[in-house]
């Protein structure tokens, strides 16, 4: 089947092509010490902090001009995660992303219920313009969800990243050991305990490690840099002593939400937002059958699965990542843009015929 892939003009193009991986493209981070003063915690800073509503957060303005867009990232991520594509989107768009609140380098909020960390999204959404583009990832992907449903009036689109889903039971294309993992990690009592000992078995380098092995396809892939980044931040949470609650604390909320499956699917059917989802096919960590289940509740959101990438298309096929979503942005923003001008009295309300398109990538000639 043909596929989408980023050609050597710099436009997307129907052929096939082998991921690409450029290194040293991204800005360089620099890190720099300041003191939190509220707490007395030295503070590492990749970018900048910001004071909402629910709490201090942790933010990257990537710049450019334009519509905004506002990246989330999984469970265990931090605004890191967007270092290979922000500056690419910022060709279009003014791009941030944000640390969750008690993920990266944010302080935690008041609890780790999905509904605040839904909540410091849309403050920052509100900070930094009246609507933007929501781009999220796993456990970001679902908070971008709740946002658009929530806060309908905040969210111009949606482009949702192996977003957590309900599973969808029997189901062969489980990945059995990463499954009894999270379901270990989301475990209350259990989960903080197993996540206390593997932070204090192993280095921050190998905490990493084991990270990209599980939520990147090929984690040769990955640019030095970025991994360098995530590195320095692991560094920074082994000092701060809400970090080891974080990953388990929230991993409980995710798993009594994705529980009550009626109500995930009415929050699914209340979105307006246009909605691209995006699915590494050898993802180990959300299910394909649950993606491509959550995709059916939904004919007017376009599907697009990707080759030769897993969990985190963004981190280890950044550039084919991009040359997906570039287009379906100018696309449906051109659209969104012409129905404002027809008027109220124009009729929206046809669904368009799901898209399911597979990018594919052939077998590497090296």
């Amino acid at each position: 089947m043909p596929c989408l892939t980023q050609g050597g003009s710099g436009r997307s193009q129907v052929h096939g092509l082998a991921a690409q991986l450029v290194c040293g493209y991204e800005e360089d981070l620099h890190y720099t010490v300041s003191l939190w003063d509220a707490d007395r915690y030295p503070r590492i800073t990749m970018a900048q902090y910001i004071d909402l509503d629910t709490g201090t957060i942790h933010w990257k303005d990537y710049g450019g001009s334009g519509p905004s867009i506002v990246m989330v990232h999984g469970l265990g991520g931090s605004l890191a995660n967007w270092d290979a594509i922000g500056p690419r989107l910022a060709r279009r768009a003014r791009v941030v992303a944000l640390d969750l609140p008690g993920f990266g380098l944010s302080p935690p909020a008041k609890d780790w219920s999905l509904e605040t960390h839904r909540d410091a999204v849309a403050d920052l959404i509100r900070a930094i313009g009246e609507r933007a583009i929501v781009i999220g990832n796993s456990l970001g992907g679902l908070l971008s969800e709740m946002v658009a449903s929530a806060y309908p009036e905040l969210v111009e689109a949606l482009i949702l990243i192996s977003p957590a889903t309900p599973p969808r039971l029997p189901d062969p294309a489980i990945h059995w050991p990463m499954a009894r993992r999270l379901l270990i990690g989301a475990t209350p009592g259990i989960g903080p305990m197993v996540n206390r000992q593997m932070v204090s078995s192993m280095t921050t380098r190998e905490l990493v490690n084991d990270l990209l092995h599980r939520i990147t396809h090929k984690p040769g892939r990955v640019p030095l840099d970025m991994v360098e980044s995530f590195i320095a931040v692991a560094d920074a949470r082994s000092r701060l002593p809400w970090a080891v609650d974080a990953v388990p604390k929230t991993g409980q909320s995710i798993r009594r939400h994705l529980m009550r499956k009626r109500r995930f699917i009415e929050m699914i059917r209340s979105i307006k937002a246009p909605t691209l989802v995006v699915l590494g096919v050898a993802d180990p960590v959300v299910s394909p059958t649950s993606v491509t289940w959550l995709c059916s509740l939904r004919l007017d959101w376009e599907l697009v699965r990707m080759e030769d990438t897993g969990h985190t298309p963004q981190i280890d096929a950044p550039m084919r990542f991009v040359s997906v979503v570039e287009p379906w942005l100018e696309t449906h923003l051109s659209q969104e843009m012409a129905l404002t001008n027809l008027g109220p009295c124009h009729p929206t309300s046809e669904r368009r015929s799901a898209t399911n398109t597979s990018i594919s990538s052939p077998t590497p000639t090296q």
